[in-house]
């Protein structure tokens, strides 16, 4: 999987004129990685993640997925959002088996799906629950599972974790990395986060506001292993003492 986004530039028209959203926007994903894109309020980072998913059109610039050109939606690319936009009426395997539905796989192939990606988020014993019935954290873990149910190419995250509480966000991000470690799925996650993406990822883009562009690209290298005392060490806080100095600047830094 080759994920590729070159020269992206996003303009959004508006009642005071245009207004700038992204603007010369270069990135990579490649086969297993985790990368995050972090950066404050108004970096368009949630533009971003709509553009790769296909749910908004780029001004100009590029995105492909292995070569091919990004024109709408597709099954390649899972999404997750901060809201968990699961159906309240459906169970938990209804909700799993949705995108399954609509892509017309047999009711049996689909169930077998859902059901094995229930029991990789250790959900299997709520599969007949509806919604409601769950945390927040257990919401989440049932869209992560809709979405990999359909086998993407790379997942896409968009503050996953942002609507849940310290305790429960903190246990989410360990979980979420334990399977991005036992699947090899590639993930593409933004974030406000920086010690969220600093924990979870192999790269970093840090990205700057008005308009949406990347500052800095930052290899993080604190193995694979990474328990969550990883947060105590002195390299981790160097890391985000890095990305934060760069948050605070406006000035574009060289990639490394």
């Amino acid at each position: 999987m080759h994920l590729e986004v070159s020269r992206l530039y996003k303009q959004f028209e508006t009642p005071k004129g245009p207004l700038v959203a992204l603007q010369d926007v270069n990135l990579h994903v490649e086969t297993g990685e985790f990368v995050c894109a972090v950066g404050a309020s108004g970096s368009g980072k949630s533009t971003l993640l709509r553009l790769i998913a296909g749910l908004e059109t780029p001004t100009g610039g590029e995105i492909t997925v292995d070569g091919e050109q990004v024109q709408g939606p597709g099954v390649d690319r899972g999404m997750v959002f901060q809201s968990y936009t699961l159906y309240p009426w459906m169970t938990v395997q209804q909700n799993v088996e949705f995108g399954l539905r609509l892509q017309g796989i047999p009711l049996r192939e689909r169930r077998e799906q859902a059901s094995y990606y229930l029991s990789v988020v250790e959900l299997t014993p709520f599969a007949q629950s509806l919604p409601k019935a769950l945390s927040g954290g257990m919401k989440q873990r049932v869209a992560i599972a809709r979405a990999l149910a359909n086998h993407p190419k790379i997942l896409l995250m968009d503050e996953p974790f942002g609507a849940l509480d310290v305790q429960t966000k903190e246990t989410m991000q360990q979980f979420l990395l334990d399977l991005w470690q036992r699947l090899g799925i590639s993930i593409l996650m933004i974030t406000h986060d920086v010690g969220e993406a600093v924990f979870l990822s192999q790269r970093i883009y840090v990205m700057s506001a008005h308009p949406g562009t990347i500052q800095r690209e930052v290899v993080v290298d604190l193995g694979d292993d990474r328990p969550y005392t990883v947060r105590r060490t002195t390299p981790f806080y160097h890391y985000c003492e890095e990305i934060m100095d760069q948050l605070r600047s406006r000035t574009p830094s060289t990639v490394g």
